[in-house]
């Protein structure tokens, strides 16, 4: 069985460490070979270090199994120990700053380590951690952004679903009215045809009955004469007169019914186009819709997304970069690039509105000025003042407070007007508006009566 030796067996008296090319003297005492050629040749005299005993150069003789069984001790130390050397062996006690790894003594007098600059584990741990916070500071203000957009996208993911359901449930409404619309409509015309099927079968049910009548009538009297035509000469002229008689009474000729079948044509004539026309009763078109992905948090919309209400609370919406942040803003769902349009908003009994037109462009995030300069074009009312958002603002031109305020966009010529539709009558005209693509406007800070946009009548109309 192998012995096993201690450290401090295999530690040099002299230097401390394990042995380097051990030698042992006559006098049993081990050393490293350099660290006693070192003493000696210092001016010492040619003796044991330790017991003192007079020895020579020429005991300077490795004892190679020695050596063998130090650098074994060194490898299993190596391999056991993650405090050790893996190079020499010893417990790790400096740190180097060129390679930044912890070294041993040994290490400072190694050809690796030449000129580099290693002080203790104490200190360089301390400075290294101080550095590694230091280092740690963006890492961690990175991953409170990270969590705190993964929080958004995980509301984000919520709303989705919230979103979704929410219209879904209103698509099936809104097509079950539709369905219902159809049902009605179905029933009624498949009324309609019964009630005439019934009405014109009746009819030719008459007539049937009137011709069976003379049918018989007919019959009968043909069948009696010439049954009496079959008699002898006597009974056939005393019964003559009134054979006769009855044969002078003839019948109007039949004559058809006109208008007597189903109108087919009057049912299925352009059927779909009847029944689409007759359901501009129950269908509205709104101009402009509004988007609620763009909406501030203290927007309420109505289900049409056609009416906007401010309220005091405070709803939990994802901060998606589309949507207005602080002021009670919102956009239309659609923008213009070029053409001519329009629409009414109703701000009747609104005490606190802007409406009018953004560029696409336009800052979402934070507050920002109402003004061409900053990509708005818009008037508002406000402490009871109108006044258009231009830059400086300027007082409307109006007759009376107006219930309804028509926008109209002309991006071919570049500019907005705004109207009173009741009084006919220009209100403000914004020119020069440059932008890509404009946006409807709209904010509304008064909780207690809504912004609602009209909706534009629908006609249908046939090409000749």
């Amino acid at each position: 069985m192998a012995t096993r030796h201690s450290e401090d067996d295999l530690s040099c008296p002299i230097c401390g460490k394990i042995f380097q090319q051990p030698v042992v003297l006559f006098c049993r005492h081990r050393f490293c070979k350099p660290c006693l050629e070192s003493s000696w040749s210092s001016g010492g005299a040619c003796e044991c270090p330790l017991c003192l005993q007079p020895s020579s150069t020429g005991e300077l003789l490795v004892n190679t199994t020695l050596e063998k069984t130090c650098e074994g001790f060194l490898m299993d130390r190596r391999k056991n120990n993650p405090f050790a050397c893996k190079e020499h062996g010893e417990t790790l006690t400096l740190f180097c700053l060129e390679e930044l790894q912890p070294t041993c003594v040994a290490c400072k007098s190694s050809d690796r380590h030449k000129s580099h600059r290693l002080y203790s584990l104490d200190e360089a741990a301390q400075d290294c951690k101080a550095e590694l916070k230091t280092a740690l500071m963006p890492l961690q203000k990175k991953l409170k952004t990270f969590r705190k957009v993964k929080l958004t996208f995980d509301q984000t993911a919520d709303h989705i679903k919230i979103q979704a359901e929410h219209t879904e449930r209103q698509i099936r409404e809104e097509f079950e009215a539709l369905h219902q619309f159809l049902r009605d409509e179905e029933a009624a015309r498949l009324s309609e045809l019964k009630q005439e099927k019934k009405q014109k079968s009746q009819i030719i049910m008459e007539k049937i009955g009137d011709m069976e009548s003379e049918i018989a009538f007919l019959t009968n009297t043909i069948r009696a004469a010439e049954k009496e035509m079959s008699s002898q000469d006597v009974l056939f002229l005393q019964n003559y007169k009134d054979t006769i008689k009855k044969t002078w009474r003839l019948p109007e000729d039949p004559e058809m019914v006109s208008d007597s079948l189903v109108d087919v044509a009057k049912h299925l004539g352009s059927l779909k186009f009847k029944v689409w026309e007759k359901m501009k009763n129950i269908v509205q078109y709104a101009p402009v819709i509004l988007d609620p992905n763009t909406a501030a948090s203290c927007f309420q919309l109505s289900e049409d997304l056609t009416q906007l209400q401010c309220c005091s609370q405070t709803f939990i919406l994802p901060d998606n970069p589309e949507r207005f942040d602080i002021s009670a803003e919102m956009l239309g769902s659609e923008g213009y690039c070029s053409g001519k349009y329009s629409w009414d908003i109703e701000v009747k009994n609104n005490t606190y509105w802007v409406i009018g037109v953004a560029s696409e462009s336009v800052k979402r995030k934070g507050k920002h000025i109402l003004t061409p300069a900053e990509g708005f074009w818009t008037i508002r009312l406000r402490n009871g003042e109108y006044k258009a958002c231009s830059a400086p603002w300027s007082p409307l031109s109006m007759i009376r407070e107006p219930d309804v305020v028509r926008v109209v966009l002309d991006m071919d010529r570049c500019k907005v007007m705004f109207y009173d539709p009741r009084e006919r009558t220009p209100l403000y005209t914004f020119t020069d508006i440059i932008t890509p693509r404009a946006m409807p406007y709209f904010c509304s800070a008064c909780k207690e009566h809504p912004l609602r946009v009209l909706p534009a009548s629908v006609s249908v109309t046939v090409g000749r």
